[in-house]
């Protein structure tokens, strides 16, 4: 019997949450263990076939009592605390039994470009590998497929960190930036969460992280990287990465992967392959044939005379400014979406340093941006009409590129969606 499955049997488990982790949590036990009793918890009805469970639903439905598990799936905001040891997630268990074949991947942003890049780099040097969690397949799901030998590569976001007691073997600490401040009240318990990966290793692991986030507390063996910082272990420049004082050009035509950032995540990930046993010039090979993810700087074609971009993923300054850099030429920037309280002054502060002909600005954040810009902007209610006045005033062969700084919810279900209409609204301007 699975070690997962031994550890959860003729136990009292409330699953808290069924959405897409909550289904795989309740799916993979009745797999083993049909006729278990199990609770079900969630605010909102469902409606599954469900089979040996009793329901608990609505807005008390974090209250529950007399539970040994109560496996929690991520993002949901906890207003009850339960007995020490109760909580518990995909994420800690699968940590718990197989850390020590996993190789976790978090930070704010390009987590689930580098974890990608390193499962295709991995897979295509014909060794056994697993991609899952924040990246959209939910631990549990893989569980079958591992053996001693299957290498993980584990994308893990803040909520899947924040209560979690185990760690990687191998963990990486992309960045932080300020985000999901929504949920987490403040950035220092968002950052709190992200440290999480860190924190549970033992000094026979291994961590990558950036530069600045060094503590003095960390115990694992820790590797700094860095974006443009010469003294680290692994840092990138423009064209090229330097890894443990090996030097590597990276041809722009060797990836489809464009700027300083992403640049980053190749000189990670080609260490991580070196740690594994893959030759740094294997691993440079796989960098031709791996194809960059939707909505992250993703190239989509001439319309109207106009060369188009959607950078929908981007919801924090940063990544904004990163996406300007990475293009250089960009005409028309679309900007706005859910404010969720961050600080926009070093997106305001560079664009006031490097102008662009025009800017365009939209939704709530959309407001606050524009009291901090001292350059020209145009204020627009939402992203059509953005698209509509894009196509009108960005000259022929010119660059529009749309790089939110600014969460999607409220007016579109996620990043991907807002991408998905973005594309669609060209499409059909063509039609």
């Amino acid at each position: 019997m699975p070690p997962i499955i031994n550890y959860l049997k003729d136990k009292r488990v409330a699953i808290l949450g069924f959405g897409k982790e909550g289904k795989s949590t309740y799916s993979y036990i009745r797999r083993y263990l049909p006729k278990q009793p199990l609770t079900i918890a969630d605010q909102q009805p469902i409606h599954d076939s469900l089979t040996y469970v009793d329901l608990v639903i609505g807005e008390d439905y974090q209250k529950l009592d007399g539970y040994d598990v109560i496996m929690k799936s991520p993002g949901i905001v906890m207003h009850e605390t339960y007995a020490p040891g109760v909580l518990d997630s995909q994420t800690n268990l699968f940590l718990k039994y197989y850390g020590k074949q996993t190789i976790g991947i978090t930070g704010t942003k390009g987590k689930s470009t580098t974890a990608s890049l390193l499962y295709h780099i991995i897979k295509e040097n014909q060794r056994k590998c697993v991609l899952l969690g924040n990246i959209g397949k939910p631990a549990f799901d893989a569980l079958d497929q591992l053996d001693e030998d299957t290498i993980v590569v584990y994308e893990l976001s803040c909520h899947q960190l924040e209560f979690a007691h185990y760690a990687p073997h191998y963990g990486v600490l992309l960045n932080i930036f300020e985000e999901h401040l929504d949920h987490y009240g403040s950035f220092e318990r968002y950052v709190a969460a992200k440290e999480q990966i860190w924190r549970n290793q033992s000094e026979t692991d291994h961590l990558i992280i950036e530069k600045s986030l060094i503590k003095s507390e960390i115990a694992a063996q820790c590797f700094s990287a860095s974006m443009q910082d010469e003294a680290s272990d692994l840092y990138a420049q423009e064209n090229s990465v330097s890894l443990m004082g090996e030097h590597f050009v990276i041809d722009s035509a060797a990836t489809a992967l464009l700027g300083h950032h992403n640049r980053y995540d190749i000189a990670i990930d080609l260490y991580l392959a070196h740690c594994l046993g893959i030759a740094y010039q294997d691993a440079l090979a796989a960098l031709v044939t791996f194809a960059p993810l939707a909505h992250r700087l993703q190239y989509i074609g001439e319309y109207h005379g106009i060369t188009w971009y959607d950078d929908s993923i981007s919801t924090v300054c940063e990544t904004t400014i990163q996406a300007l850099q990475g293009l250089k030429h960009v005409d028309t920037l679309l900007l706005g979406g859910m404010d969720r309280g961050i600080d926009y002054t070093p997106l305001t502060s560079y664009l006031n340093e490097h102008p662009i002909a025009n800017i365009i600005v939209m939704y709530e954040s959309g407001e606050t941006l524009a009291k901090q810009l001292c350059v020209p902007y145009t204020k627009v209610k939402d992203l059509e009409t953005a698209v509509t006045l894009a196509k009108r005033i960005t000259k022929p062969k010119g660059i529009v590129l749309l790089s939110p700084a600014a969460a999607s919810y409220g007016h579109f279900r996620n990043f991907e969606d807002r991408g998905d209409q973005f594309q669609q609204l060209l499409k059909q301007s063509v039609k």
